[in-house]
C-alpha cells in the first residue's frame, strides 16, 4: 500500500500537464485555499448567521437542517464533478501484487477527496465552537461520528451513480430528479424533510447505540464499491452497450461531408468520458436561472444578460471551449484526408447552433417567472450562435495541447491554455459593453434589441464568418498539430 501512495505521488509530480502548467496549478491551489477558507469562516460564523435567521431554533438543530441540503447538493456535485481513481490500477493487473489491496487502495485514495475536505471543514470549527462545549462527551462524539459518516457515504455512493450512468443512465437521471423534487418539496413546505433528518440526527446523538446506524451504513457502501471495483476491474473492460445504441447516424451521414463530420462529432462526445462528463457538467449549469430569476436581480439588466448568455448556450459552451482539442490525438488525419478547413469548421459551427436551440428551448419556460427573461435570453440566444460561436472557434485556434479524452473532466485542466482566459474577456464583456453604451445614452432596454440583431445578421451572414474562421485555421493547423503531438 505505502509503494502504490509513492507511485501515485510520482504519477502526478512527474506527469507533463503538470510540469508544464506550474502557474495553473499555483492558481488553482489558491482556489483551493479560497474555498477553505471560506468554508471555515461560515462554520465558525454559522451560529450567528442562524440565531439571525432562526431565532426560535436551536443553533444545533438549524445547523443540522442546513446540512440536509448540503448532502444532497453534495451528491450531485460529486456525481458531476469528482474523479474516481479507477484507471490507475490498470497497470497493476499484470504484477504479482494481491488483488485485494489493489481495490482497497482506491477506495482509501478517495477519503482524502477535496470534497470530502470541504465537508469536514465545514463541519468540525462548527462542532469544537458550538457543540462540543455545550453538549456532553457522549452526544458530541455521536454527533460528529455521524455527519463524518454521512460525508464518507457520499464519497461511495458516488462511485454507484459514475458506473450506474454508463449502463444505465435513466437511473441517475430519475435520481437527480427526485433530489431536486425533494429539495423543492422542503424550500416550498410541502413536506419538511430538512426537519426529519434534523430529529433523526438528534435522535441520534441522544442515543450513542443507534451511531452503529451510519457506520454500519458507511461500511455497507464502502464494501459494495468494494464489489463494484472488483467485478470491474480488468485490464480490458467490455464494450459498452452506448456504441450499438450510438449507430452510425447514418441520417447525418447522408447530409455530406458536413453531416458526416457532424456524426463523428457526436461519437466523439458519446464515447469518450471526458466529453461526455463535460456535457452532463453543462446540464446542471441550465439551472443557473433559479438561483439569479428573482426579484433581487429581475430589475438588474446587466445580470439578466449575463446569466441569459449563459444558460443559452450552457451546453455548447463548455463542451466547444475545447473546439479543435478534442482531435488532438487524431489532428493528423485532419491534415491528410480530403476534408476542407471550412466544412471542418463549418460542422463544428451547426452542431454549435443546435446545442445553443435545445439550451434556449430548455430554459425557456424560465419565461413563466417574467417576461423580461423570454425576451433577454431571445436576443442572447441569436447573438451566442452568431458571434459567441465565432468567438470560440477563432480562440480555438490558438490551442496547442493535447488531451487525453479518457480521462475525467473534474480537477482536470488538460488543453487548457491563456486563450481560454483571454477568450472569456470579449465573450463575457462584449454584450455587457453593448448594453453600457445604449444605458449611457438611457436606452438600456435597447442594448439588449441590438445583441439580438448584431446575432441575427451574423447569422445570416454565418458562411462569412466561417470563412474568417477556417483561414485562421488554416494558418494556424501545422503549429496546432506539432502540440497536440507532444
Amino acid at each position: 500500500m505505502r509503494q502504490l501512495i509513492v507511485h501515485y505521488w510520482k504519477e502526478k509530480v512527474r506527469s507533463p500537464f503538470w510540469q508544464k502548467s506550474i502557474f495553473l496549478n499555483i492558481l488553482l491551489g489558491f482556489v483551493a485555499i479560497y474555498l477553505i477558507l471560506n468554508f471555515i469562516a461560515l462554520s465558525l460564523f454559522a451560529d450567528k448567521i442562524l440565531l439571525n435567521a432562526y431565532p426560535n431554533q436551536s443553533v444545533i438543530f438549524s445547523f443540522s437542517k442546513i446540512l440536509f441540503y448540503y448532502f444532497l447538493l453534495d451528491i450531485v456535485f460529486r456525481f458531476f464533478m469528482q474523479q474516481l481513481p479507477v484507471i490507475s490500477i490498470q497497470p497493476y493487473l499484470t504484477l504479482p501484487i494481491r488483488k485485494r489491496t489493489l481495490l482497497h487502495f482506491p477506495l482509501i485514495r478517495s477519503v482524502f477527496s477535496f470534497f470530502n475536505l470541504l465537508g469536514l471543514v465545514l463541519i468540525i470549527p462548527f462542532f469544537i465552537k458550538v457543540i462540543a462545549p455545550t453538549e456532553t462527551v457522549s452526544y458530541s462524539l455521536c454527533w460528529l461520528i455521524t455527519v463524518i459518516s454521512l460525508i464518507f457515504i457520499n464519497n461511495f455512493i458516488n462511485f454507484f451513480l459514475k458506473k450506474s450512468f454508463s449502463k444505465k443512465p435513466l437511473v441517475v437521471i430519475v435520481l437527480v430528479a427526485l433530489i431536486g423534487l425533494l429539495l423543492f418539496m422542503d424550500v416550498t413546505g410541502t413536506v419538511s424533510i430538512s426537519i426529519v433528518f434534523a430529529n433523526f440526527l438528534s435522535n441520534v446523538s441522544l442515543s450513542g447505540f443507534w451511531v452503529l446506524v451510519p457506520l454500519a451504513t458507511l461500511f455497507f457502501f464502502y464494501y459494495l464499491a468494494y464489489a463494484l471495483l472488483k467485478n470491474n476491474a480488468y485490464i480490458e473492460s467490455p464494450e459498452s452497450n452506448v456504441n450499438t445504441k450510438i449507430g452510425k447516424f447514418r441520417t447525418l451521414s447522408n447530409k455530406g461531408v458536413i453531416g458526416s463530420l457532424i456524426g463523428s462529432e457526436l461519437k466523439l462526445i458519446l464515447r469518450n468520458k471526458r466529453p461526455k462528463s463535460g456535457l452532463y457538467l453543462s446540464i446542471f449549469f441550465l439551472l443557473y436561472g433559479f438561483i439569479f430569476y428573482n426579484e433581487l436581480y429581475l430589475d438588474k439588466i446587466y445580470m439578466l444578460a449575463f446569466v441569459g448568455l449563459f444558460v443559452t448556450s450552457a451546453l455548447a459552451i463548455i463542451y466547444y471551449q475545447y473546439v479543435f482539442s478534442w482531435e488532438s490525438s487524431f489532428f493528423d488525419t485532419f491534415l491528410v484526408q480530403k476534408i476542407s478547413a471550412n466544412n471542418f469548421v463549418a460542422s463544428k459551427y451547426y452542431l454549435f447552433a443546435l446545442m445553443c436551440t435545445v439550451s434556449y428551448l430548455i430554459t425557456l419556460p424560465y419565461a413563466f417567472i417574467n417576461y423580461k427573461i423570454a425576451i433577454v435570453n431571445t436576443a442572447m440566444f441569436l447573438f451566442n450562435v452568431g458571434i459567441s460561436s465565432i468567438i470560440i472557434f477563432y480562440s480555438g485556434t490558438f490551442s496547442v495541447s493535447f488531451i487525453d479524452l479518457g480521462k475525467s473532466q473534474f480537477m482536470n485542466y488538460q488543453g487548457t491554455g491563456a486563450h481560454h482566459f483571454i477568450m472569456m474577456i470579449p465573450l463575457f464583456g462584449l454584450p455587457l459593453l453593448i448594453i453600457w453604451l445604449f444605458d449611457s445614452f438611457g436606452m438600456k432596454d435597447y442594448g439588449i434589441y441590438a445583441l439580438g440583431i448584431i446575432g441575427a445578421l451574423a447569422i445570416i451572414f454565418h458562411k462569412y464568418c466561417i470563412n474568417f474562421v477556417s483561414h485562421q485555421l488554416v494558418k494556424q493547423k501545422y503549429r496546432m498539430a506539432c502540440g497536440f503531438r507532444e
